[in-house]
């Protein structure tokens, strides 16, 4: 019986710490505020979209979510995501985006 509860113990233990390393793993949440700006090629198709923050250009992931805020080009918006990739390639996966209360730049 002692045995048994050790086993059970140590299980949960491990099931313990592992779930505290999996939630340290999610990529952390971020918002950006600014204006979509959206390239497109000769016929019309889009290549990139951004999100134009004063100086700072945000590229976005062009999956369905980047898409839905290419459709709001020039207009202020506030976009949460998480980043992927790294460096120059660092780009913001969209999981939200709504117009901004703030005035347009």
């Amino acid at each position: 019986m002692k045995k048994l509860l050790l086993i059970g113990l140590a299980l949960f233990a491990v099931a313990c710490v592992a779930n505290i390393l999996l939630a340290a793993d999610e990529p952390a949440k971020v918002t950006v505020t600014g204006t979509v700006v959206v390239n497109k090629n000769d016929d019309g198709g889009i290549t990139v979209v951004c999100v134009k923050a004063g100086d700072a250009m945000t590229k976005l992931v062009l999956d369905d979510n980047g898409k839905k805020v290419a459709e709001m080009a020039g207009k202020k918006v506030d976009v949460t995501g998480t980043w992927q990739g790294e460096g120059d390639a660092k780009m913001l996966k969209v999981e939200t985006c709504k117009a901004s209360e703030e005035k347009k730049e």
